[in-house]
């Protein structure tokens, strides 16, 4: 019965589909302060998994922070998920890129949903009913990335 309550091992089982209802794991982000999903509803969310050490990661997230400065006044939300070892790491290159996205250290639940699909970056879209829309495994393109904007 415990394991059907634990987040990480529906995640194991189950894999996020296009069509699901997304139902996230608690997530705090990199400032401490908890992801409130709830508030989050009725946007459109971008969920993206990267590392400070991948390479298509350095090359994609300029584009999605430019496409998340460019929308977030039409009801975008962009969480993105490190996989670095160390907060240090993630923080650090937070910084570095100056992105204005939000994001956070991937906890056991988080690591079990980006292990059902293996390569970085992975990027999750959430229509505002929350339904998952769209999953993109590998370096989006800019063309990609603004195509996005037709889930808005």
């Amino acid at each position: 019965m415990l394991a059907a309550l634990c987040p990480a091992a529906i995640a194991q089982k189950i894999p996020l589909a296009v069509g699901q209802q997304f139902q996230p794991p608690a997530l705090t982000l990199l400032d401490g302060s908890p992801v409130d999903w709830q508030r989050l509803q009725g946007n459109l969310i971008i969920v993206e998994f990267w590392a400070s050490w991948c390479p298509f990661c350095a090359r994609q997230n300029p584009l999605l922070d430019r496409f998340y400065r460019e929308h977030q006044s039409r009801g975008l939300e962009v969480i993105t998920i490190s996989l670095d070892k160390t907060k240090d790491a993630a923080v650090a290159y937070m910084k570095k890129g100056g992105y204005a996205f939000k994001a956070a250290m991937a906890t056991e639940a988080w690591t079990a949903i980006y292990r059902q699909r293996q390569g970085l970056p992975q990027v999750f879209v959430i229509d505002r009913r929350g339904r998952i829309v769209a999953i993109e495994v590998r370096e989006m393109m800019e063309e990609d990335i603004r195509e996005l904007a037709r889930f808005l």
